[in-house]
């Protein structure tokens, strides 16, 4: 494994109001815990891999929408020039990101639907998972 690349892989399934509660809010102030839909990409074979980036409080080409089909595993390496949290709801996948650090979220998609990923500190938008 690289030295510098850090994969770190958090998810929670929460079907509880306090996952609602997080979709759309800046106060993140909880935890996310491991839950059934984050896999190790060491083993499993991920089908779609996707990249961002994020340069200066923004998205660099804007805040890209992932499609991908209902149970593929799905890859997005970020790469963030702050230190922050990358949250993806309703996966409830969440990432550390820094400086000189490409973190990368890994997930099963088995639910269907469009998912925002959002930098935990300012709220940016940094993709959208379309589930279908």
């Amino acid at each position: 494994m690289n030295l510098h690349r850090v994969v770190v892989l958090v998810l929670t399934v929460t079907w509880s109001f306090a996952l609602a509660s997080c979709v759309g809010s800046t106060n993140h102030d909880h935890d996310h815990d491991t839950g059934s839909y984050v896999v190790d990409p060491a083993e499993v074979t991920v089908d779609d891999r996707f990249e961002v980036e994020v340069r200066a409080g923004m998205v660099v080409g804007g805040a890209p929408r992932f499609e991908v089909s209902t149970g593929r595993v799905v890859s997005v390496l970020l790469t963030v020039d702050r230190v922050d949290q990358v949250h993806l709801h309703v996966y409830d996948a969440v990432v550390d990101v820094g400086p000189g650090v490409e973190s990368e979220v890994v997930v099963r998609a088995d639910v269907p639907g469009v998912f925002e990923a959002e930098l935990h500190g300012s709220g940016l938008r940094v993709f959208e998972l379309e589930v279908s």
